[in-house]
């Protein structure tokens, strides 16, 4: 994935073992997991910039807030900030925020995310699809400590924690042009790769059996749920790539919860049983299975509709680089209707949670 030996974890030197499982929120068993703890300790114990970078899916923001709530500033607020949620032009408003009457629609003054984050931390999530005409303006931010509201006389002066986090690879990004080398220095001051899922030996089984404990517990119809997910189950999981991750592993989790025990009895009918895989079979027979189903024709019909959708996004997605402003226009909808067409492609596990963290936006902010 380009040059990435400047990271933590390229090194063949041996780490010192870690005795526990988990760095906060952060569970993981492995051998790859393991040997990162105590740099996230490390990182963790300072108030340095730090860049995170992995696949989609593989917990950068839940390392993220572990490094806030295990640091010096875990009694201050951990804002967050998703750069794909916010169209540019709403970039000032949303970082520096506004004085009412400084542009049309600003009818209130409205504090903006480095004044939220003050005596804490700011996570940026996704800060390698920032647009590189606002990159200079978010580097002006962090270099001076403070930031001038649109509309006010005075900047205003912050102390704020930067992590960010990004699936792109930054050190190409910087080659090609598409991400400030000034700005890409002065956030990786820290820095680290989080493996994959298929890379992370053994930590499926721990996970599953976390997430089916976690998600029994909050839902409370599913008390009767089995305490440990079926053990051929987690077998067949453990064999399996997770493209999506640690967030498929637990959708899958999830599903299997919902659709009940008794479903753990087909899975000697194959993998084309929607219960086991995380999504749709692929290939030229999934219209035959559909129509083997004998379903009635509008439940086929959604069906189909549905899978198409969500396999156009996905190559939508694939082909503009996981950019989703650019792949709604490339696909002539617009940005808010094509984020709630790939929500509906996910399942969501914690509604209420969800709503109570995440403001308008893509803006979560959590004290």
């Amino acid at each position: 994935m380009g040059d990435r030996s400047s990271r933590s974890g390229d090194n063949d030197a041996p780490l010192d073992p870690y005795p526990e499982i988990s760095f906060g929120r952060v569970l993981g068993a492995s051998a790859e997991m393991r040997r990162l703890y105590p740099v996230l300790t490390s990182l963790a114990h300072s108030t340095i910039p730090v860049v995170i970078e992995g696949e989609t899916g593989t917990g950068k923001e839940a390392v993220a807030e572990a490094i806030h709530e295990k640091g010096p500033r875990a009694c201050g607020p951990f804002v967050v900030f998703d750069c794909t949620a916010v169209a540019p032009s709403l970039f000032e408003s949303e970082f520096f925020g506004h004085e009412k009457g400084a542009f049309t629609g600003a009818t209130a003054s409205r504090s903006g995310l480095f004044s939220q984050a003050d005596g804490g931390t700011l996570f940026i999530d996704e800060i390698g699809d920032l647009d590189l005409a606002l990159q200079p303006k978010l580097l002006r931010a962090i270099d001076q400590s403070q930031v001038r509201p649109l509309g006010a006389a005075h900047p205003l002066q912050v102390d704020v924690r930067i992590i960010a986090a990004t699936r792109r690879n930054l050190d190409r990004c910087v080659r090609e042009g598409l991400f400030r080398d000034d700005l890409f220095h002065r956030l990786a001051v820290g820095r680290i790769e989080l493996p994959p899922l298929r890379r992370r030996s053994g930590d499926v089984g721990l996970l599953a059996r976390h997430f089916w404990t976690v998600l029994a517990r909050q839902e409370s119809w599913l008390r009767e749920a089995e305490r440990d997910p079926p053990l051929e189950l987690v077998r067949r999981w453990e064999r399996d790539p997770w493209p999506g991750n640690i967030r498929q592993l637990r959708n899958a989790v999830a599903r299997v919860l919902v659709v009940g025990q008794a479903q753990a009895a087909n899975m000697d009918a194959g993998r084309s049983s929607s219960v086991w895989d995380p999504a749709p079979p692929r290939g030229d027979d999934f219209l035959d299975q559909i129509i083997a189903e004998h379903l009635a024709l509008p439940v086929a019909r959604k069906r189909v509709v549905r899978e198409f959708e969500r396999r156009y996004l996905e190559e939508a997605l694939a082909r503009q680089g996981g950019a989703v402003g650019r792949a709604a226009k490339a696909s002539g909808i617009a940005v808010r209707n094509f984020q709630l067409m790939r929500q509906r492609f996910h399942t969501t596990l914690d509604p209420a949670a969800d709503q109570a963290a995440t403001g308008r936006d893509g803006v979560t902010n959590r004290p």
